[in-house]
């Protein structure tokens, strides 16, 4: 199997029906405005369950981000799926029992595994903050984002009341949709809605289709890493200070612009383990460079890591600069550029006094006049003896026009 980048973008959803309130349902997906698009039927793609015509649309309510693998996003949404039975949570802990009695099966078998019961939106959010503080994924770099302010209460309410509070690395943020800042670019010129689109997408816009699915906010410590330690001199390890030598490939660099510092990955990983405290654990969360003093995301320097070492094609594609859409009127553009003579042919005795006025052999004549009067008689036909009227006109057809040699004067050779 191909050795795969940390995806750039994974999450957990919860989605909820806008015509039964009730209907909630939970997935996984690497992009989310594609996903809510499947499941509401508008794109190919999404559940059995979100298909009925009574059930949609669907809005999506929240998500959980900031998943190492896509193996471990899938972990989390089986556990909140089926908080009723999965190991992560121990059974004193639980807030959603298992119903044990089950109709038997056609077959005239019985289930091993007990029913899920239906849970309320107040339930879904109970054991999404159950889980956050489970041994399992407490120490996960995640992230929790609502984008509905009810569900959001939901949660504070909760959060005022348990028990147990989750890590206060993990950040829960309320991310509404700026409606008011949403242009329709559709109706700007051709020439801005490109860097209308640029800014949109750097800055985002709120709700899922604010989200940076994509790895372009690692595209500069990318970039650094690859020529900082693809550097002739010899790099040292800001913990051990040993040359990282053949390891350098495998090396960690601070994603400060003006910052030098490189470290093992080990070394690095061990250090921010020890300033955190956490002799135990086996990866670590966050960490101060030793350089510029900055804090750095674990998470971050893995991405990048990834990103470097099994992420070519990603590389290349992030490298790439964006094509500039061509404007509706690049033809006309190009007909003014050839267009030499553009006056009124109202009046055409105009057209004349300004062609008598330049030398066809004047280097400040433009290049389209000089191919034209290559031969000569581009130019002269014009300034011969023609009316007045048929002069304009045809300075204005210049370019159009080809040329016409001459008629020689007949001439009559003396025999004698």
């Amino acid at each position: 199997m191909e050795a795969r980048p940390i995806p750039a973008f994974y999450c957990c959803y919860l989605l909820r029906s806008l015509q039964s309130r009730s209907s909630l349902y939970i997935g996984s997906t690497p992009n989310p405005v594609r996903r809510l698009a499947q499941h509401n039927g508008s794109s190919r793609g999404g559940a059995v369950r979100t298909s009925r015509n009574n059930l949609q649309p669907w809005e999506m309510t929240s998500i959980v981000t900031g998943f190492p693998s896509k193996i471990a996003a899938l972990q989390f949404e089986w556990a909140w799926h089926n908080a009723h039975i999965t190991k992560r949570i121990a059974k004193e802990q639980r807030i959603t029992i298992p119903i044990k009695n089950r109709k038997p099966l056609k077959t005239g078998g019985s289930r091993k595994r007990p029913a899920r019961p239906r849970t309320s939106l107040k339930e879904k959010i109970s054991n999404l903050h159950l889980l956050l503080r489970v041994p399992s994924f407490s120490r996960w770099p995640l992230e929790v984002r609502f984008f509905c302010n009810d569900v959001y209460q939901v949660w504070q309410y909760l959060n005022e009341r348990v028990d147990g509070s989750i890590r206060g690395g993990i950040k829960v943020l309320l991310d509404l949709e700026q409606l008011g800042e949403i242009i329709n670019i559709g109706e700007l010129p051709m020439s801005t809605q490109a860097k209308v689109k640029r800014k949109r997408e750097a800055l985002g816009k709120g709700g899922i289709g604010g989200l940076n699915v994509g790895y372009s906010e690692l595209k500069s410590h990318i970039e650094k890493s690859i020529f900082f330690l693809a550097e002739d001199e010899a790099i040292k390890c800001a913990v051990c200070a040993k040359d990282l030598g053949p390891k350098t490939a495998m090396a960690l660099s601070c994603p400060q612009e003006n910052c030098r510092t490189a470290s093992h990955m080990t070394c690095l990983a061990t250090k921010f383990i020890e300033d955190e405290g956490a002799g135990a654990a086996v990866m670590p969360i966050s960490g101060e460079c030793l350089g510029c003093k900055g804090e750095l995301q674990w998470i971050d320097l893995m991405k990048e890591l990834s990103l470097r070492l099994r992420g070519e094609k990603e590389v290349v594609q992030m490298m790439k600069k964006p094509k500039v859409p061509k404007t509706k009127n690049a033809a006309a553009s190009r007909i003014e550029a050839h267009t030499v003579v553009e006056k009124d042919v109202d009046d055409p005795d105009e057209d004349l006094v300004d062609l008598r006025a330049l030398d066809a052999s004047d280097d400040s004549l433009p290049n389209d006049w000089q191919y034209q009067d290559d031969d000569g008689d581009g130019i002269m036909s014009v300034i011969s003896g023609h009316s007045a009227s048929s002069d304009g006109v045809e300075a204005a057809n210049l370019t159009k026009r080809p040329s016409i040699a001459p008629k020689l004067p007949a001439v009559i050779e003396d025999s004698s």
